[in-house]
């Protein structure tokens, strides 16, 4: 039987088991939607308790930290409690009370007595270890406010009264089912926030419906229920959850036939397609046989060539549009295929390139090392002698750490696993530090090393370390690549309010236009073929890897580097950092100067 028959054979033999098939199907279907709408609104529901939870939360910082200003500056009190108050209209008053319930502070200082009995359960709350929010109904029904309290050391405590209308703050941004409705009810079941009908519904008491009978108390459960609403008599589903410790409940009803309707309308109309779809299948094997065989054999014969290794084979994309797509997959394919064998030629190239060059940092050091050590160990050597092997050893054990360093800090930055340390940083501070780092080598070079730093530059709030090493590394560069007798100029200035620049400018060999836009790539050296590099008379060995650090490590800085260069002139490599603004960044100084003094106290 030729293809033709098969596919009429096959359409009409599997018409009534894939119907009966599709309905099973589409019956899992209904059922995981109806599944997936309650899991969808019992996070919705955990999603609003979160947001009342952060909301309460956040009410409490300033109450904490009140808290904290009781025994230090107790005559400044009232003075505190206004300031708190003041930039918080929603705050109906803000007072510090003793163990006993006396007001000992308020603000506003005429702030009317706490309501009989708010006092002991917030107190019951801390003892019970729970968020201290109870509701004041004083006011009358309909009026609430939200009692927070915050324990002292002496057994007292701060409490803040807030206005309960604020609460619809924390859920007016919340995307919600159409025709849902949201419900914050305080430990009494009593409703304090309703998104429909506010006004008529606040202070109703709801505690006898079902909805919470098998609701834990001891944790934040999240039942689904399907019930007719006792307010207004709308069958709904309730999605409940309790917001954290605060022991209030929130609530989110939808509409039983808004929440399911649209999958039963798309369930029925998914079987009708099916069962169209099965009547034009037979149409359809019949029209598909004649061009679908040759294209087929087509692609089989490409698949063939392609897998001998002949990665020329493509195939002619004609016929039917699921055929053309076979064959542009194909095609696609075996285009990625052809540029990953190119690539990974190219980066089998270049780890051979990475490793020979870290091979050749790493051996050039320890050579120079064993010999001087021989050296030493084998003949007697003058002092001057002496020393001056020693500082040679110093400095390849210097080049090596700085090597191992980078390869280090490139793993930690790919990785995003490397710490910034932000504190105030004294910009003439850096440049003199790098000037002092890098002195001796200019000196050996016979360079003239220069600062040129503006008067009355603004402190820094950044990484010491990050910035003293990336300029110092810039410094480097610009020594190895100068000429000996060479200047180089290292300079800070304020480019604006807001950003201080650093430059390292040199009178070296420069870099050519056609490389300035390669400089800062990943093992990317400015000498083709990777042969080693020279400035002057001298060769200068690399593995690409100090300005790839220096860019990556500056942008999480928040700066920036660019580069201006001429061959011949030399180059000027300039970082600008924003001042930035961080009220911890002092304080993480003086823990820094406090630990060192402590430190050297010790070592004294």
């Amino acid at each position: 039987m030729d293809i033709r028959g098969r596919l009429v054979g096959l359409a009409v033999g599997a018409t009534i088991p894939l119907v009966l098939a599709a309905v099973v199907d589409l019956w899992g279907t209904w059922t995981d939607t109806r599944r997936q709408l309650n899991v969808s609104m019992a996070q919705q529901v955990e999603f609003a308790a979160l947001a009342f939870e952060h909301w309460i939360d956040t009410q409490r910082q300033p109450l904490i930290t009140a808290a904290s200003y009781i025994s230090a500056q107790e005559d400044r009190m009232n003075d505190i409690l206004r300031v708190i108050i003041e930039p918080r209209p929603q705050w109906i008053d803000l007072r510090v009370v003793d163990s006993e319930g006396a007001t000992l502070f308020s603000a506003p200082a005429d702030a009317e007595p706490l309501p009989p009995g708010i006092f002991g359960k917030l107190m019951d709350d801390l003892r019970q270890e729970q968020s201290a929010v109870e509701t004041d109904w004083s006011r009358g029904e309909g009026r609430y406010l939200l009692a927070i309290a915050e324990p002292l050391a002496n057994g007292g405590a701060v409490i803040a009264r807030i206005d309960g209308a604020t609460t619809a703050e924390v859920f007016r941004y919340l995307e919600l089912p159409t025709q849902s409705l949201i419900t914050l009810l305080d430990p009494q079941r009593r409703i304090i926030y309703r998104s429909s009908g506010l006004e008529s519904y606040v202070g109703a008491d709801i505690g006898n419906s079902s909805l919470f009978q098998e609701l834990d108390p001891q944790r934040g459960a999240v039942l689904i229920e399907e019930e007719e609403s006792a307010i207004d008599e709308t069958h709904r589903v309730y999605a409940v959850a309790r917001a954290g410790p605060t022991r209030y409940l929130v609530t989110i009803g939808v509409p039983s036939e808004t929440l399911y309707e649209p999958a039963r309308r798309q369930l029925t109309i998914q079987l009708l397609l099916i069962l169209v779809a099965l009547c034009c299948t037979v149409i359809a094997a019949l029209v598909i046989a004649r061009s679908v065989v040759k294209p087929l054999r087509r692609l089989v014969t490409a698949t063939r060539r392609f897998g001998k290794g002949e990665f020329s084979a493509r195939v002619p994309t004609k016929g039917y549009t699921e055929i053309i797509e076979l064959g542009d997959t194909f095609n696609e394919m075996a285009e990625s295929i052809t540029k990953r064998e190119a690539r990974l030629k190219e980066l089998d190239e270049l780890k051979s390139d990475f490793v020979s060059s870290v091979s050749h940092e790493l051996r050039t050091p320890l050579t120079t090392i064993k010999t001087l050590t021989q050296l030493m160990m084998r003949r007697q050597m003058t002092e001057s002698e002496r020393y001056e092997s020693l500082e040679t050893i110093s400095a390849e054990c210097d080049r090596q750490i700085d090597l191992v360093l980078n390869l280090l800090d490139l793993t930690r930055i790919e990785s995003g696993a490397f710490d910034f340390l932000h504190v105030g940083v004294d910009p003439v501070a850096i440049v003199q530090d790098c000037l002092r780092l890098q002195w001796h080598t200019a000196e050996l070079r016979g360079h003239s090393l220069v600062a040129d730093v503006s008067e009355e530059l603004p402190r820094l709030y950044t990484d010491r370390g990050v910035l003293r090493r990336m300029l110092s590394g810039l410094i480097e560069n610009a020594i190895k690549y100068t000429p000996d007798g060479g200047r180089i100029t290292i300079g800070a200035r304020a480019t604006s309010d807001h950003e201080i620049s650093f430059y390292v400018s040199d009178t070296g060999i420069g870099i050519a236009a056609k490389e300035l836009q390669h400089i800062f790539k990943k093992f990317y050296r400015t000498v083709e073929s990777g042969e080693t590099q020279r400035s002057g008379n001298r060769e200068v060995a690399g593995v690409g890897l100090g300005l790839y650090l220096t860019q990556n490590l500056i942008r999480h800085l928040g700066g920036r580097v660019e580069v201006v260069s001429e061959v011949g002139q030399g180059s000027t490599f300039t970082v600008f950092l924003p001042v930035g603004q961080d009220a911890d960044a002092d304080q993480a100084e003086q823990n820094i100067r406090e630990e060192q003094h402590v430190a050297t106290a010790t070592t004294g």
